[in-house]
């Protein structure tokens, strides 16, 4: 099930989050209201799930499988 992943798709994972992150800083610091810090707090976590991706080399469809497997 662990597959490795070209270092262009390393690049994507990364570029991905620096965008969530961007997102996530920008719902925070433009709406400050309770329902947006959550959402911006959800960005950040699923950008930090795409830089943990990009840097142990996992696809992103081997960590969906891996959550699948704990739910059942």
């Amino acid at each position: 099930m662990y597959t490795r992943i070209s270092n262009l798709t390393r690049l994507k994972y990364v570029l991905i989050a620096i965008m969530l992150f961007c997102v996530g800083l920008v719902l925070m610091l433009t709406f400050f209201l309770i329902i947006t810090i959550l959402f911006a707090l959800a960005v950040w976590a699923w950008a930090g799930i795409f830089f943990y991706l990009a840097a142990i080399g996992r696809p992103y469809s081997d960590f969906a499988a891996t959550l699948k497997w704990h739910r059942s």
